[in-house]
């Protein structure tokens, strides 16, 4: 399930982001390592759970409009 879900957001993310680990997760959310390719650094991605992104809209939480 884990690689399922870096898969989807390595490929939603490919135009700008070099997803290249988990970080780790906790109750709300799960943290990534990728390459910002604009500005080319490190950056962390955080990613709410989809079952928060439900309750506060999907466009609201991670700006792709991806659960």
């Amino acid at each position: 399930m884990a690689e399922e879900q870096l898969d989807r957001l390595t490929a939603a993310l490919a135009d700008r982001y070099a997803v290249q680990r988990e970080l780790g997760s906790g109750g709300m959310a799960t943290v990534y390592l990728a390459e910002g390719l604009r500005h080319e650094r490190t950056v962390p991605l955080q990613v709410l759970r989809s079952e928060l992104t439900v309750v506060f809209g999907a466009e609201r939480t991670t700006g792709t409009g991806l659960p």
